[in-house]
């Protein structure tokens, strides 16, 4: 999931890129105006930046930065456009004065007439010429906004960078092929960082929409993006300026060079190891939260189970009260047999109905105990029928009280679910005792709960609990499993459905409902079948 805080970064690194880019052509041209000739070359011996170019960056970068947000205004979308245009219009007139298509250099002598200066070979190279219109056409495409040629206009940006390594190593290792073109013509290194740093700012512009967006994700594989790609933008600037700026007649060029290259290689490999090392914290920090989480649900799911059996109390005690007074019955009839003298067989069948409604008791109480009772998820293989049917034990007799018939439905031949019996069993009854409350209007002769189980096509368990209540309209059902919605007015606490999706996801499974006013509602839940 895309952060935006890192995306907000990101957009900003961007917006620098573009003005970093301006401010290198206003450079340019500040040093042929003045005459400083380190702003726009390295030595007289290597290729030069020319006021063309420099322009043209400056048309370029205004570019970005105007199109770079999302949402523009019209003007700003046609002002960025337009700008666009311009660079593009250099770059093919630059390629065609080269090549002869176009006679003279109008443009670089209207510069240098304008600047007051004497460019000595003025016309642009090729080589920045055709960056220059590829540029400002993947600008173009990303001011269109739509994903296909966002993407378009991203990886042509990133295919430039990674012509651009050529440059930066022949500079880098003094080889004059990587970075001249066509004889004396080739690009200086001024141009190669600032179009280098164009193309960054073009695929961060958009990145949430790119191959790249994993960049302003908070995940571990975001952190590894962001870290690797820096390092893998920062490397060509490094190995292609440092040696220039060091070198001195103590420390050659050669040297300096192969100094740099074991600094960047062991940085490389104490950034990896840093890195590593901070996932692992990560990771580390991810699984407590992950265990806390867990042990809040359970806390959560305890307390819910807590209110559920408050809410119950009544009918539970009810339940308790037929077997105890069947009990004292047959007991009393014992006694007066007894008292009667007949015989002990005559006692024998009300004492197996005494140890009958004995057990039935105990068993009330025991689902009872291990309902309520706090203890860790643990998963056991149980059968559909056997789980739905003791949930049910607990909520009997509210629904006899209100003339409510559940009617149980479940698939025969159906496999053994491996679930947490007990969190199961609070989800059923959860939706059960919502739908119970939902029927309290309902005419009683209309009133009927049917419980569903079957294998559905994805070859999940899925359970579906019907009710012929009033039903929910569409803004409730858009929000009935967030926390603390409630469907019961003031005597809801707005916990029970949230954390029952909590504990069906946590299965594997969905929850959902389907409802429509005066139809009733359908809650649905699927569970793994493996």
């Amino acid at each position: 999931m895309v952060n935006a805080d890192y995306l907000s970064r990101l957009h900003i690194l961007s917006k620098l890129a573009a003005l970093v880019v301006i401010g290198a052509g206003w450079l340019v041209l500040c040093g042929w105006w003045l005459d400083i000739p380190v702003l726009y070359r390295i030595s007289p011996q290597l290729p030069q930046v020319e006021p063309t170019s420099a322009v043209a960056f400056m048309l370029t970068g205004l570019a970005l930065l105007v199109l770079q947000p999302v949402s523009v205004s019209v003007t700003q979308l046609y002002a960025g456009r337009g700008l666009a245009v311009l660079g593009c219009v250099l770059g093919c007139v630059g390629l065609a004065e080269y090549f002869g298509w176009v006679n003279g250099n109008l443009i670089g002598t209207r510069l240098a007439q304008w600047l007051s200066i004497e460019v000595p070979g003025s016309n642009m190279s090729p080589h920045p010429a055709l960056i220059f219109t590829l540029t400002n056409i993947a600008l173009l495409l990303l001011s269109s906004n739509r994903a296909l040629l966002v993407q378009i206009a991203q990886v042509s940006a990133l295919l430039g960078g990674m012509a651009l390594v050529s440059v930066f190593l022949g500079y880098a290792y003094q080889e004059d092929v990587f970075f001249r073109l066509f004889g004396e013509a080739g690009m200086a290194l001024h141009s190669a960082t600032a179009f280098a740093i164009l193309g960054w700012g073009i695929v961060l512009a958009r990145v949430e929409g790119s191959m790249l967006r994993v960049m302003a994700q908070d995940t571990a594989g975001g952190v590894v993006a962001r870290r690797v790609i820096s390092l893998i933008a920062l490397f060509p600037f490094l190995l292609g300026w440092l040696p220039l700026v060091l070198a001195t007649e103590a420390f050659t060029h050669k040297e300096v060079e192969s100094v740099l290259a074991t600094v960047l290689l062991l940085g490389s490999v104490v950034a990896v190891v840093r890195l590593a090392y901070r996932l692992d914290h990560q990771e580390t920090q991810y699984r407590q939260a992950q265990e806390a989480a867990r042990q809040h649900q359970s806390d959560l799911a305890h307390v819910a189970r807590l209110n559920t059996m408050g809410e119950m109390a009544s009918g539970l005690a009810h339940e308790l009260n037929q077997p105890l007074a069947a009990i004292a019955n047959y007991a009393a009839a014992c006694q007066r047999l007894s008292q009667n003298g007949d015989s002990p067989e005559r006692l024998a069948e009300p004492l197996a109905s005494i140890q009958q409604q004995a057990l039935r008791a105990s068993q009330i109480i025991r689902r009872l105990r291990s309902f309520v009772r706090k203890q860790h998820p643990q998963k056991v293989q149980a059968p559909l029928d056997t789980l739905i049917r003791d949930a049910l034990v607990l909520i009997k007799h509210q629904a006899d009280r209100m003339q409510v018939p559940i009617l149980l439905d479940v698939r025969k031949g159906l496999p053994p679910a491996s679930v947490d019996t007990i969190q199961i069993e609070q989800v059923i009854l959860n939706i059960v005792q919502n739908a119970l409350d939902a029927m309290k209007t309902t005419p009683s002769h209309q009133r009927q709960i049917l419980i569903r189980a079957f294998m559905n096509p994805e070859h999940y368990f899925q359970i579906e609990i019907r009710d012929t209540g009033a039903g929910m309209d569409a803004s409730l059902q858009a929000t009935v499993f967030d926390a603390f919605v409630t469907t019961k007015g003031d005597g809801g606490m707005g916990i029970g459905l949230a954390l029952c999706r909590s504990i069906i996801e946590a299965h594997g499974g969905q929850l959902w409902v389907e409802s429509m006013q005066g139809q009733g509602t359908t809650f649905l839940f699927t569970l793994p079948a493996r």
